[in-house]
């Protein structure tokens, strides 16, 4: 395959003719044949079938009604103009289209000059999508469940989502920080100490209950006989004194006990994630946010005081029935929200405040948090919050909320966990269908649909199942390659190349969009065109440069889906 000139390389994926594309306006415009336009809504597209040429653009219908002229008259000369500059090295001919749709027929140089891209680019081809300005340090906040029990299925969801988001953003150019807040401060720390301590207590032989609304999974009993056998009868006296009511052990036995507890949980949870693929950055401690030196402000030190201090600087706080108030209603909330309460004790809300105000003084530009369904209420708030505080815009704060996952299988509802009541944790479903069938199909749908996963779909060996379908065309291309050395264009060979031409605008769309589902769905249409390619192309061909043209679009395909199941989390296996 031969090099082409740097001036048409740079023609040779969409971004380039999309930018060959607007010079053609910029020059009208410079003549005065066009006015000054806003741009925005034009865009490059693989039209549906083949006879419509092989790129089309919105472009003239988009600028006609803003400048005045018929639509198919303008994609005509802007059609002519570019066909007789840039277009001229890799276009054939152009055709207007229905309303004024602008076709493009491009020829065999453009095929091999974005093949050869490709092949140039390896690993790193479709990433650094995003233009310098563009960029930003980007903190992602995800699954951060209280540590007080195993993580569960709807847990992997968010973890999927929001890691192959992480991936994705720093793949198209982003800063990424990954964060886990660690809620370990408040009741249901307080009801999760107490439970393992009357469960400490019942190995123990004393009769201590369970507080109403306490933690009920079998795993703390097992947490319970590991803290027997490392502290003994340490605290056989308090929760002796106490019996039988676990309300009754002192606080600062409870927060011990908590405490190791909550350190059991969170080795379980990295465990867990680890296993599903999914790395943090940072475990941040709600605890901490209370702790530290500093001047104390309304009975609070720590990032609690400072956010507590500033928002007293702004005039955003008021006293009212013994309680401490934020003017939320000032900035879009439905009505003011409760800061600490009449009984001094600080509501999740304020924790919450002086988490992210913390996150900023951090440095970072963009903060995204993921949660889950039950979380729509706490938008308004927290958005009003971001409003309140400095710099004052709440588009800083970005808030994505999941949906729920539904388990089937044999066509019904799937409870996979008995010995844990109604918790279907991570693990289980990575024992019924592995790490990868996992991350995959998590991502299958965009965030804010529900997922059914079916678990019978997710083991079958065949094309039906979408990471089975996608991980075996990659798999058959490394098995074509360990046969040939080193590196006329048919139908399947060019839509093959366009649909791999198309990669670096879908890396582009899942990290403006927040949207791993579109790389999803990509993947399986690449794998598609692939397997349609090799059941009318003989690879080895008996010509040379046929042949040579063939393995390199091999070579491009695996790397393209080596890379989108990484996007993905998910192995690209050499053999299958």
């Amino acid at each position: 395959m031969n090099e082409a000139s740097g001036t048409e390389r740079g023609l040779f994926d969409f971004a380039g003719l999309a930018r060959s594309l607007e010079r053609v306006i910029d020059e009208m415009i410079a003549a005065d044949e066009l006015p000054v336009l806003d741009r925005q809504g034009i865009e490059l597209t693989v039209p549906p079938r083949p006879e419509f040429g092989d790129v089309s653009s919105n472009m003239a219908l988009v600028l006609a009604g803003r400048s005045g002229r018929r639509p198919r008259d303008l994609a005509d000369e802007l059609g002519r103009r570019w066909l007789a500059g840039d277009g001229a090295a890799v276009a054939d001919r152009y055709e207007v289209a229905g309303p004024g749709f602008l076709n493009f027929f491009l020829g065999p140089v453009w095929y091999r000059g974005a093949l050869q891209r490709m092949l140039d680019a390896g690993e790193a081809y479709g990433g650094g999508v995003l233009d310098e300005g563009e960029r930003r340090r980007v903190n992602v906040e995800f699954v951060s469940v209280n540590p007080t029990g195993p993580l569960h299925v709807g847990h992997a969801r968010y973890a999927s989502y929001g890691d192959a988001v992480c991936r994705i953003f720093a793949f198209a150019g982003h800063e990424v920080t990954r964060e886990f807040y660690v809620n370990d401060y408040g009741t249901q720390m307080l009801r999760f100490g107490q439970s393992l301590a009357a469960r400490y207590a019942q190995v123990l032989g004393i009769g201590v209950d369970l507080p109403p609304d306490g933690y009920q999974g079998e795993y703390l009993a097992d947490f319970a006989r590991e803290l027997v056998a490392e502290a003994g009868e340490r605290y056989r006296e308090p929760v002796s004194a106490a019996a039988p009511d676990a309300e009754a052990i002192p606080d600062a036995v409870v927060t011990e006990i908590g405490f190791w507890g909550r350190d059991r949980v969170l080795a379980m949870f990295r465990a867990t994630l680890d296993r599903l693929r999914v790395p943090f950055d940072v475990w941040k401690s709600e605890t901490t946010l209370y702790g530290g030196e500093g001047e104390e402000h309304r009975g609070f030190r720590g990032e609690v005081g400072k956010a507590l201090r500033q928002m007293d600087a702004e005039g955003f706080l008021y006293d009212d029935e013994g309680a401490v108030w934020l003017r939320t209603t000032e900035h879009g909330d439905d009505k003011d929200r409760v800061l600490i309460r009449q009984s001094g004790a600080p509501t999740y809300f304020l924790s919450d405040i002086a988490y992210h105000r913390d996150k900023l003084d951090r440095g970072f530009e963009h903060l995204i948090d993921i949660w889950g369904a039950d979380h729509h209420g706490y938008v308004p708030r927290m958005k009003a919050a971001f409003t309140a505080l400095p710099p004052h815009d709440p588009d800083t704060l970005e808030l994505i909320i999941g949906q729920l996952v539904n388990l089937t299988e044999s066509g019904e509802a799937r409870r996979m966990s008995k010995r844990k009541g109604d918790i279907v944790t991570v693990d289980d479903l990575l024992d019924a269908i592995g790490v990868d069938a996992a991350r995959f199909f998590l991502v299958g749908r965009s965030h804010d649909s529900t997922l059914e996963l079916d678990l019978d779909l997710a083991v079958e060996q065949s094309g039906k199942n979408p990471v089975y379908y996608v991980q075996y065309a990659h798999a058959r291309i490394c098995s074509i390659l360990k046969n040939v050395p080193e590196l006329d264009l048919g139908t399947y060979e060019r839509a093959l190349v366009r649909a791999l031409a198309r990669f670096p605008l879908v890396v582009r769309e899942a990290t403006l969009r927040r949207a791993p589902h579109r790389l999803h769905a990509y993947l399986g249409e690449l794998a598609a065109e692939f397997h349609v390619f090799y059941r009318h192309c003989r690879v080895l061909a008996d010509e040379e440069e046929v042949a040579a043209y063939r393995i390199g679009l091999c070579r491009a395909t695996r790397a393209t889906l080596a890379s989108g199941l990484r996007l993905l989390g998910v192995n690209a296996p050499e053999s299958m």
